[in-house]
């Protein structure tokens, strides 16, 4: 279990670094990228909790999915899956231009309110995440 518990705190550290970095490149209008770190910042702690339960190898990149996992050891993370919808459509559509119709860019598509919100669910996964694991 210690190691578990070690592994969790390091998936959390770098969920919290994501975090500041997504919201440092929204405050700089960078919104695609911003919203792909926060993804990554929710992802990242969702994992963490798992790690923290045991598992060991953990492939999902749905926070939607993740958060359901999470769910099976602890059903209050059940009220994280609006979040996980929300925080998801910015894993491919904010990077590859094959994820979006022609002729828009990832780069050009996402606004200040859509980072706004991740912003806001990000923080609210990591803090619930934090809650559980420390």
């Amino acid at each position: 279990m210690r190691r578990s518990k070690e592994e969790a705190r390091r998936w959390l550290q770098q969920a919290k670094k994501d975090l500041e970095i997504g919201r440092s490149l929204g405050n700089m209008g960078e919104y695609a990228y911003a919203c792909f770190h926060l993804e990554q910042a929710s992802q990242k702690a969702l994992k963490s909790f798992l790690y923290f339960m045991g598992k060991r190898y953990i492939w999902e990149h749905s926070i939607f999915n993740l958060a359901q996992q999470c769910a099976e050891y602890d059903h209050e993370f059940k009220e994280l899956l609006d979040a996980g919808k929300y925080l998801d459509r910015f894993y491919l559509t904010t990077r590859y231009p094959d994820a979006v119709a022609p002729p828009a860019l990832p780069y050009e598509l996402f606004t200040e309110e859509d980072f706004k919100k991740a912003l806001e669910l990000a923080e609210r996964i990591l803090r619930f995440v934090e809650r559980k694991i420390e």
